[in-house]
Order: C-alpha cells, then sequence, then structure tokens
C-alpha cells in the first residue's frame, strides 16, 4: 500500500512556534521548581519533610528540563524539515520556470 505525505509549510512554521514556546514554558517551570525549602520550611517537629521535598522538586525539575530539551529538539527537527521543503520547492520553481517560453 503506497501513501501520501502532504507537507504544508504554514503548518510546519506554526508547529515549530508551537514546540518552541513549550520548551520554553518548561524551561521556566523547572527553574522555579529547583528552588530549596530551608529545613525550618515546616517547623522543628516536621524537619524532616524539606530534604525529601527538595529532592522532589530537584527531580521534577530535572524531568522538566529533559522534556524541554526534547521539545526544543523536535522544533528544531520541524524547522530543518521546513527549510528542506522550501529548497525543494525553490528548486523545482526554477526548474519549472526554465520550461517557460
Amino acid at each position: 500500500m503506497r501513501g501520501t505525505i502532504i507537507l504544508n509549510a504554514d503548518v510546519l512554521r506554526s508547529q515549530g512556534k508551537s514546540l518552541a514556546a513549550h520548551a520554553s514554558d518548561l524551561s521556566s517551570a523547572a527553574s522555579q521548581a529547583q528552588v530549596n525549602m530551608p529545613a525550618s520550611a515546616f517547623g522543628y517537629l516536621n524537619a524532616y519533610l524539606p530534604g525529601p521535598c527538595n529532592a522532589l522538586a530537584s527531580r521534577s525539575a530535572d524531568l522538566l528540563n529533559a522534556a524541554s530539551d526534547l521539545l526544543d529538539a523536535m522544533g528544531k527537527g520541524v524547522d530543518g524539515v521546513l527549510k528542506s521543503f522550501e529548497n525543494i520547492e525553490a528548486e523545482a520553481v526554477a526548474i519549472l520556470d526554465g520550461y517557460e517560453p
């Protein structure tokens, strides 16, 4: 079975911008998650809580950064496809223009 691939420059451009925006949002969230709580954050009776909470926040920040990096790479890939598509389209137009009288 044979399939068809249709590339739409406007859709690719929109996807690239969307991925970049979401990568930025995740990066911002990661920086906010990296704030450590002091040992006295929950009072002296619950002084054991900030350690695990800080560890969880640190791991969450790591995961958010990884997701941001992934979205950034995906955005660059979409941008690369768009540039390649535009180059192929420009070459095709130039060849076809050569056939015009």
